[in-house]
């Protein structure tokens, strides 16, 4: 039984580790020269959101391969402490994106803060998605699963296995690399990842329930609770929608733009 005071502990670790790492890489950032605020801050953001993804895919590593043998009711102390230090997360990184906001809009802000309605219509989507996604899964995780499936929720957390990649390529836009390479190269990754680690592994993770237990991929949304069909599909559901703007916005882009023009979408991404 994973006790609240050990919930809080992780909770509290996760409230000093991102931002705490986000401002020690501030303040070994400032001792270089000849990088702007604006992007030292993208870059920290950046650098953050990536070791976040690393730390989650190594612990559904570990999970995962523990649970294997037994999908249902193998349990391993790592699901519920890193989905209490993992979800402050969410909550740092809304914080993160308008400290990073500010510093690129210094024109927009008032004694250094930008009006909410600036930020919010520059990453109100984001936002949106931050607050949604802990305030629906955490409980679940936590509360209302009594225990059952560590094996899926760790699956789920590869999902950020695309985070780095996503993070790189808002680096590498805004020092105007987008004709380069290294552009193309982190496009063809972070778009793979994403349909990998947030869209084809629920069909896959159906089809190992159904290998498991005998069953066709077809048969497990009718063999298993309606709540956890319906969980999958909340959670599909923002991924499609991110990955319908991100071919959206790779069709939209032309690197004829030489970095002076950004879809919209570049905004949400």
């Amino acid at each position: 039984m994973y006790e609240q005071a050990e919930m809080l502990g992780h909770m509290l670790a996760g409230c000093v580790f991102f931002p705490g790492t986000f401002y020690l890489l501030l303040g070994v950032g400032k001792i270089c020269p000849g990088v702007s605020k604006a992007d030292l801050y993208l870059l920290c953001n950046s650098a953050v959101s990536s070791l976040q993804a690393i730390i989650s895919c190594c612990v559904g590593s570990i999970v995962v391969a523990n649970c294997y043998k037994d999908i249902l009711f193998a349990r391993h102390w790592l699901t519920e402490a890193y989905t209490c230090f993992g979800v402050v997360y969410f909550y740092y990184d809304i914080w993160s994106m308008y400290v990073v906001e500010c510093a690129r809009f210094p024109e927009q802000t008032t004694n250094g803060w930008l009006p909410l309605k600036f930020y919010l219509k520059r990453k109100g989507l984001l936002v949106f998605h931050h607050l949604a996604l802990p305030a629906i899964f955490f409980p679940i995780i936590m509360f209302f699963r009594k225990g059952i499936g560590d094996f899926f929720v760790a699956s789920l957390f590869f999902i950020e296995l695309s985070t780095p990649f996503v993070a790189m390529r808002a680096v590498l836009l805004r020092f105007q690399m987008e004709n380069s390479l290294v552009y193309l190269l982190n496009g063809v990754f972070a778009i793979s990842a994403f349909f990998m680690c947030r869209i084809a592994i629920f069909p896959m993770l159906y089809a190992v329930y159904g290998d498991k237990y005998g069953l066709s991929t077809m048969q497990v949304p009718f063999a298993i609770p309606v709540k956890c069909n319906v969980g999958c599909a909340l959670i599909l559901g923002f991924q499609i929608y991110w990955f319908a703007q991100m071919i959206r916005l790779l069709k939209s882009y032309s690197p004829k733009q030489n970095g002076k023009h950004h879809s919209p979408l570049e905004k949400e991404l």
